[in-house]
């Protein structure tokens, strides 16, 4: 495929200019037919041949504040992330906009992808690996997508489009993991609920109801850090076990009525504050 340069450069000056930190392109066929999604790029766009990866990182105070008050965490790291996925939409859109100005089609996928009990953690499309093969990072130990700049402490979204932008190639791709995840695994060692393994490598060294466990407030709740066997054993996911755990905990619906206002935000982000990428 013949590339446009010009274009390439354009779009990617216009989107840092709405405001982005960060933005690398993907080839669309490197994000079809892969075990991480549910979709293909393909699926939204027929034609697709580049996808826009954007990034915004986290301000380092929003992710400074008290993990043990509730109400703080809700009104500080809740109420930023929920910001900042507001705004990668919004840059999304304008860039979608951008393209279709210039004669292609392009559509801009929501940052915090719609959830599904059993694609809790890729969804339809995974940003954090369109992210990777974009050049921008490198899915860690945590299996979250780690900047060489800010670590794992960021958001990101993704606009597909037939525009023939040229692509950056996953340069980073297993770099990190192999120069500092491999002989770190500070955020196994911070995974509260233990989620995470070094035995194998990302994606398949994580358990996902280990995980909510601490990411849907139960954690913080129960002051139980492992979760009951039943819990982790549960299928398709624990959140089948919601209502019998809602009796025993109410104050369970306070959080859910706040995670659903603030774009289901996570009760733990140990894993990301582990992380020492990006605070050398």
């Amino acid at each position: 495929m013949t590339y446009d340069e010009s274009l390439t450069t354009e779009i990617k000056q216009f989107t840092l200019s709405l405001g982005a930190d960060k933005v690398g392109i993907a080839e669309a066929e490197r994000a079809d037919k892969t075990p991480m999604f549910f979709a293909s790029p393909f699926s939204f766009v027929k034609d697709a041949k580049s996808i826009i990866s954007i990034c915004l990182k986290y301000p380092e105070g929003a992710l400074e504040v008290s993990k043990e008050d509730f109400f703080v965490y809700l009104s500080s790291f809740a109420s930023t992330r929920q910001a900042m996925l507001e705004k990668l939409n919004s840059i999304g859109m304008e860039v979608a906009r951008e393209l279709e100005k210039k004669g292609y089609r392009a559509v801009p996928l929501d940052a915090n992808l719609p959830i599904d009990e059993r694609r809790w953690v890729s969804c339809l499309l995974s940003h954090r690996y369109i992210a990777q093969i974009a050049g921008l990072g490198d899915i860690g130990a945590n299996n979250l997508l780690i900047t060489p700049e800010w670590g794992p402490r960021v958001e990101l979204t993704s606009v597909i489009t037939n525009a023939p932008l040229k692509p950056d190639g996953p340069k980073l791709a297993g770099k990190i993991f192999e120069e500092k995840c491999s002989s770190c695994f500070k955020c196994i060692e911070a995974c509260p609920t233990q989620a995470l393994s070094r035995e194998k490598m990302p994606p398949y060294n994580f358990e996902l109801n280990r995980c909510l466990w601490g990411t849907q407030g139960w954690l913080q709740l129960s002051k139980i850090e492992i979760p009951p066997e039943e819990w982790i054993n549960a299928r398709p996911t624990a959140m089948v076990m919601v209502p019998r755990y809602t009796a025993k905990y109410p104050f369970i619906k306070v959080y859910q009525e706040w995670q659903k206002k603030k774009a289901d935000f996570p009760c733990c982000i140990a894993c990301m504050l582990a992380c020492p990428v990006g605070k050398e």
